[in-house]
């Protein structure tokens, strides 16, 4: 199979960016590509290895967490905003289950208390963040020994 428009244009994006197969096939239909092209295009990136919604399902899921601190139920709006439901399914748990976000929220609330926001508006930034309350109530037992 010889590389079409449509897959020469889809690597030209690849390689810029990592992205959905949904946003890959929008922008390939904006760029003007039929339906047919852009299947056959997604087809071969897909078996090729160069597209993959699970893979960047789980990177994002490790770069919201260690990065922006975001909790599970964060995370997984942000990715239902950019997947379909069904491939967030097929990943999310299996990707969470390795990630401590008790860790990551108790780094947030450490972060947050050098800086000394008092605890009430803690609990809001951490429940702003989409963790859950056993995360938040670990991050801030560890906030009260480093008090003590």
């Amino acid at each position: 199979m010889k590389n079409t428009p449509a897959y020469v244009k889809a690597m030209a994006m690849l390689a810029i960016s990592d992205m959905s197969e949904r946003k890959l096939r929008e922008k390939l239909a904006a760029k003007g590509f039929s339906q047919e092209e852009i299947y056959e295009a997604v087809e071969k990136l897909e078996s090729e290895g160069y597209l993959s919604d699970d893979r960047f399902i789980e990177n994002l899921v490790n770069y919201y967490a260690q990065k922006k601190y975001y909790g599970k139920y964060r995370i997984k709006l942000e990715l239902l905003s950019k997947f379909d439901r069904e491939s967030v399914d097929r990943s999310f748990d299996s990707v969470c289950e390795v990630i401590d976000f008790k860790a990551f929220a108790t780094e947030f609330a450490l972060k947050e208390a050098k800086k000394g926001t008092d605890r009430e508006k803690l609990i809001r930034k951490l429940q702003r963040l989409g963790h859950d309350t056993p995360s938040i109530r670990s991050a801030l037992s560890v906030i009260a020994q480093s008090e003590e």
